[in-house]
């Protein structure tokens, strides 16, 4: 029997210190060779509506222990918002305020599908899993002060995650939607019991600050060089879009780290006109190119340095990789299986007599 999980049964079954283990376990095991991943592949053509364009992204990763393969796949239509000097990249599937994505877990030691898995929670658990991976072995240990650009999703995960690692005694937040921002930092107050603090601006959230993690869906930049430098000696900035970096930034840090070198798979229908008519048009080049940083998963193996002295600055390249769907894909179905929650589905839907 495979399992039907909901974001529903997820949310009561996972805990954040449980994705963070997962996470430094399925990079270790990377860099031994032991797990895998496909670059992930989003493939774009313009719709009916003008501006508008479908997206279909999937991610693939597997791993040893256990031995576990995910699938993850969305389908979406996005559209692009201006306001505050600011591009806001939104996406929904069928209609805004509804979305498609999905996890196929399968148990590699025989084959089977053991789960078919909502995305939402484990997604956010699983980027901001990695980010709290990062902060382990990236922040200075004294690091005590988070400062959080967002204030959605992401942003909560990245928050609990890297407090998880990092003994954290104040957070600041700004977003640029006050009624959001207040809301987080009340929430997460309460959550964890650090005083989060608004903070009137962007580059406030920088200032004095010895982590830095960017939770956003722009596409333009919300980390700058003066932001960079306002942080404490030896800070470190974690992203979660590509977009959210200035430019100028990757040349003044002292130390760039990442999850993956291979660029990932872009596949466009129609012209060249109508792949630049894109909103946000250069800032998605660099996501598409391969680059040469040493990467997360060695430096947890020992085989690359992480940070080499308390003053210097490093921006962890916390980019996708399918393999945390299937690290935290599994401990959410085990904790799931244990609970007795989920609905089963029975394996003929997906097995058959002909040999394909």
């Amino acid at each position: 029997m495979a399992l039907l999980i909901n974001n529903d049964v997820t949310a009561r079954v996972l805990d954040m210190q449980d994705a963070v283990d997962a996470m430094e376990k399925v990079l270790k095991q990377y860099a031994q060779g032991l797990a895998t991943f496909q670059p992930r592949t989003d493939l774009w053509a313009p719709t009916a509506t003008d501006g508008d364009y479908y997206r279909w992204g999937s991610l693939l990763g597997a791993m040893y222990d256990p031995p576990t393969l995910a699938l993850r796949f969305k389908s979406d239509i996005l559209t692009w918002t201006e306001y505050d000097d600011a591009v806001t990249e939104e996406w929904h599937n069928m209609e805004p305020g509804t979305y498609c994505g999905f996890i196929i877990l399968i148990d590699m030691s025989n084959g089977e599908i053991i789960a078919l898995m909502n995305d939402g929670i484990i997604q956010h658990a699983r980027v901001g899993a990695t980010a709290g991976v990062g902060a382990k072995y990236l922040a200075r240990e004294d690091a005590s002060v988070l400062g959080v650009v967002g204030s959605g999703g992401m942003a909560y995960a990245y928050t609990e995650a890297i407090c998880c690692v990092r003994n954290i005694e104040e957070i600041r937040v700004w977003s640029p939607t006050p009624a959001n921002r207040e809301k987080f930092a009340a929430d997460m107050t309460e959550k964890l019991g650090i005083p989060v603090k608004v903070v009137d601006s962007n580059p406030d959230v920088a200032d004095g600050a010895d982590i830095v993690a960017l939770c956003t869906d722009s596409r333009t930049p919300v980390y700058t060089v003066d932001m960079m430098k306002a942080q404490k000696p030896g800070g470190l900035v974690i992203r979660c879009r590509v977009d959210e970096l200035d430019e100028p930034v990757y040349d003044e840090v002292d130390r760039i780290i990442g999850n993956q070198q291979e660029s990932y798979g872009e596949f466009v229908i129609g012209s060249q006109q109508e792949r630049d008519r894109r909103p946000g048009g250069k800032a998605y080049r660099r996501r598409y190119e391969k680059n040469d940083y040493p990467m997360l998963a060695n430096v947890i193996n020992g085989d690359a340095v992480g940070r080499e002295s308390d003053t210097q600055t490093i921006y962890y390249d916390n980019n996708s990789a399918g393999l945390q769907f299937a690290a935290v894909g599994r401990v959410v179905y085990e904790k799931a299986k244990e609970a007795k929650l989920g609905m089963k589905i029975p394996m003929e839907w997906f097995q058959q007599d002909i040999r394909n």
